[in-house]
């Protein structure tokens, strides 16, 4: 997992991930990753 977001009901989590899946940018997910502070690497 790179990126994940909290919500308190699984139909706003549902919704959440169809609207990221939608995107087509794979640019505009990457800045999403990458804005995120509390990146964990399984490497690091």
């Amino acid at each position: 997992i790179v990126y994940h977001e909290a919500f308190d009901s699984k139909s706003a989590a549902y919704k959440r991930e169809r609207e990221i899946k939608a995107w087509k940018s794979k640019s505009k997910i990457q800045t999403l990753i990458n804005q995120a502070d509390n990146i964990e690497h399984p490497d690091l």
